[in-house]
């Protein structure tokens, strides 16, 4: 098996030093934490014949696919009991019907290329909504460019996936220059410490031994992880499923808490079925309620009886933000290890880059959608 602590291998099988981008979230965070705070919201933008009023919204859509659109689940987790408006996250090509000129549509790709999300921008402006993007270039740049609606403009050069802090910061800064959540400064504060000082325990100079990135990889290589996780935690239980798509390039399932209890749970009622190639992982906080508490020991000791393989991942940090974030960063590392483990490249995604490919050939959305814009 791969040794982690091989620095020389370690190189040579992430190319794309993912692992050295990882360690740079909390530089990430107060970067875009700065940018973000610049945003100017114009009172009113033209397009064609139509006026985008930018007002107070009666609700807000974030749409996004991939790493975007998890950045806006992870806001709406967390803000849920302060936000005062509706606020959903959209994947996909088309708006609800409800959304209209007092809706506020945020745009997220990384590349600022994404389809569907290009045409959600689109349909915007012909809605009249209030739009607000992020991207790090792109047609979601030059639009906003050249038709004068919002746009924060994130560093680019590094992989969608590990941008997710940019993306996220801004998205929550946003939402704080509108007054649609309280100020959130100090957190952002102790986010960047705690992700400094979890980057040198969870890189590639710290030793498997003192390295629990390191040794959860090793713990669930040749496993089927399956993921769960409450409140803020939920949306980390799906990150945590895709980062081990992308970068891991193997199966991993994403559940969560009370829902899996009333559905999921009942994989534990098949005398016949073995469960020992499935690795339990809990994400949630000891600071939950105490109904959920009891919830997740009752699942761990169902899990114990089935599967060798039952772990907990707790969060650091005092803050809300920061605990999410703490378990997320532990995660992402994770995935990433495991991808090195099973000697692939963890940027690398050919299956995606070849349906990307065939769309592009068959069909000229992109081309079609930047005509109509501009």
């Amino acid at each position: 098996m791969i040794n982690l602590d091989d620095r020389e291998l370690l190189a040579k099988i992430d190319k794309s030093d993912q692992l050295g981008s990882m360690s740079k979230w909390g530089e990430l965070v107060k970067e875009a934490r700065d940018k973000s705070k610049k945003l100017q919201i114009p009172s009113k933008v033209a397009w064609n014949n139509l006026s985008l009023e930018y007002k107070q919204p009666k609700n807000v859509i974030i749409c996004g696919m991939g790493g975007s659109a998890i950045a806006g689940d992870y806001f709406v987790s967390l803000f849920e009991n302060e936000l005062s408006i509706p606020v959903i996250v959209n994947r996909g090509y088309y708006l609800p019907k409800f959304i209209d000129s007092e809706s506020l549509v945020i745009c997220i790709s990384y590349s600022g290329n994404t389809e569907e999300t290009l045409s959600r921008y689109h349909e915007a402006l012909k809605r009249k909504s209030m739009i607000v993007s992020i991207s790090s270039a792109g047609l979601l740049e030059k639009f906003a460019t050249q038709i004068g609606t919002p746009h924060v403009k994130i560093r680019s050069g590094i992989p969608p996936r590990t941008a997710f802090p940019l993306m996220y910061t801004a998205i929550i800064t946003i939402f704080e220059i509108l007054d649609l959540i309280g100020g959130v400064e100090q957190q952002f504060e102790e986010v960047v410490k705690v992700l400094k000082k979890l980057a040198i325990e969870y890189s590639q100079e710290s030793p498997i031994k003192e390295n629990i990135a390191k040794e959860i990889s090793y713990g669930i290589f040749n496993s089927i992880p399956l993921f769960i996780g409450y409140g803020i935690y939920a949306p980390i239980s799906y990150r945590a499923k895709t980062q081990l798509n992308e970068n891991s390039k193997v199966i991993a399932i994403s559940e969560t808490l009370p829902e899996q209890n009333h559905n999921g749970v009942v994989i534990f009622d098949n005398p016949n079925a073995s469960l020992n190639d499935i690795a339990f992982i809990f994400l949630h906080d000891k600071e939950e309620p105490k109904n959920i508490t009891t919830r997740f020991e009752e699942v761990k000791k169902l899990a114990s009886k089935k599967s060798e393989k039952v772990l907990e991942i707790l969060p650091q940090g005092k803050s809300k933000l920061a605990k999410q974030l703490s378990s997320t960063f532990l995660v992402d590392f994770i995935s990433i290890y495991l991808g090195i483990l099973h000697e692939i490249d963890p940027s690398i995604t050919p299956s995606i880059d070849k349906i990307k490919q065939s769309l592009k050939i068959k069909y000229s959305l992109l081309e079609d959608i930047e005509r109509e814009v501009l």
